[in-house]
């Protein structure tokens, strides 16, 4: 029996639990960007909501898991204006990098989508992954005891289209089920996207 190449080396029940959980999560972090988002001078929010697809993080039986962006917003950000951008929410608890798996990074393309990343800057030694008893108010607690560490990012659609010119820049990422992706490491980061304090 072949394994679902979508479940990065987990088992389903792993792979449901952790999906769901993510859901949650992303949910949490796009509610509280768009309050801080409303507090900078950078942006300019008109409108937002889920991007037409069911965030409930239930599983999907077969077919392509990767259904396009979680979200949609109109904005206007450093005075350019987005109308109906597909926004992708991603939280990177590891500090230092990003990994961005290539397939994602093609369904993004192809839906002219932008990412928003939440990712912490410092190690110190409290582990910011999910949680294995999957406690969404504890992890959520522990994160926001750390919000003065997390910055938070977005990646236009041309510059996701950028990264995928950089073919040299691929390999098997072996954490991620051995599909192709790309490592950005921190100091990396202004070349793809301004990064902005999540505390404010």
């Amino acid at each position: 029996m072949t394994r679902d190449r979508r479940f990065d080396n987990r088992s389903k029940d792993t792979f449901k639990k952790d999906i769901k959980f993510a859901t949650m999560l992303e949910g949490y972090f796009f509610s509280e960007w768009i309050e801080r988002a409303a507090n900078t001078s950078s942006v300019i929010l008109e409108s937002w909501g889920d991007n037409g697809v069911n965030n409930d993080g239930e599983f999907i039986e077969s077919g392509n898991s990767t259904m396009g962006a979680d979200f949609k917003v109109s904005m206007f950000y450093k005075d350019k204006h987005y109308n109906n951008l597909p926004l992708e929410m991603k939280f990177v608890p590891t500090a230092g990098k990003l990994t961005l798996k290539k397939n994602d990074l093609r369904a993004y393309q192809k839906e002219n989508a932008a990412i928003l990343f939440v990712y912490n800057t410092k190690n110190c030694g409290l582990d910011m992954r999910k949680p294995r008893d999957y406690n969404l108010e504890k992890h959520v607690s522990k994160i926001e005891g750390k919000s003065k560490d997390i910055k938070w990012g977005i990646m236009f659609p041309e510059m996701v289209t950028e990264i995928l010119g950089l073919t040299n820049r691929f390999k098997k990422i072996q954490y991620m089920g051995g599909k192709e992706g790309i490592v950005i490491q921190s100091n990396e980061f202004d070349k793809f996207f301004d990064q902005h304090n999540w505390e404010v």
